[in-house]
């Protein structure tokens, strides 16, 4: 769409936050491909951030499938600020995120019922996120949600007047702590929630071995014994 405004990556220290675009199509989703390609292991969270029409659903045709992919998948847990109203396509890609912050007076809707149909995967990561019978709730019976019921049903983490203040806090903590650990969580989240139980506890322990060889493990247990606040560094 003309005039459309880009995305952007601004790098806040250990934090990359991604802002800016005007328009949810096909572009925005190239463009988040882009971005989140570039980010280097120095990047510990990653905070999305776009302009409020982003939440609001696509505006442009785009072909189905899975567009945002990309940030689904990144290393780095990942953080979406919801300063308004969320709906339809606005909802998809707001799943993908680790971690959703909503501002206090934000409606979450998604109504495939009345014509717009999941187009980005948004059915199978809303089932993941908040189970099969409040997805189904949401779906069938109540098609928009207030903030605090959201937060209730875990569809998002935090509600907040300021959600880019509260989005960053949280960025800020997770930082501080080991990014090896924090992205063999994430790991260890996303795939052992797809596969059987023993499979998964199995792929968990071997993330744990892996970690035990880290440099960031050996600081950890030395900055513990030693009374101090760690310095991780990744390795």
């Amino acid at each position: 769409m003309a005039g459309a405004a880009p995305l952007q990556l601004e790098r806040l220290d250990r934090i990359a936050v991604i802002g800016g675009g005007s328009v949810l199509d096909e572009a925005f989703a190239r463009q988040l491909d882009d971005l989140c390609a570039a980010l280097d292991d120095a990047v510990r969270v990653v905070v999305l951030n776009p302009e409020p029409a982003i939440w609001l659903g696509f505006q442009a045709d785009i072909s189905p499938g899975d567009p945002f992919a990309a940030f689904a998948a990144l290393a780095q847990p990942s953080i979406a600020v919801l300063p308004g109203p969320v709906r339809g396509g606005g909802l998809e890609l707001a799943l993908c995120a680790d971690i959703r912050v909503a501002a206090s007076k934000s409606p979450i809707g998604f109504d495939p019922l009345s014509g717009e149909f999941p187009r980005a995967g948004g059915l199978q990561r809303l089932t993941r996120a908040i189970g099969r019978s409040r997805a189904t709730q949401l779906v069938m019976l109540e098609r928009e949600l207030d903030a605090q019921t959201a937060l209730e049903w875990g569809l998002v983490n935090d509600v907040d007047g300021n959600p880019l203040e509260a989005a960053l806090r949280i960025a800020d903590s997770i930082a501080a702590h080991g990014p090896i650990a924090a992205r063999y969580a994430k790991d260890a989240i996303r795939h052992g929630l797809d596969m059987p139980l023993a499979q998964a506890l199995h792929y968990e322990t071997e993330l744990t071995i892996l970690l035990q060889d880290t440099a960031d493990r050996a600081e950890g247990v030395g900055a513990f014994i030693e009374k101090r606040s760690p310095q991780f560094s990744g390795a």
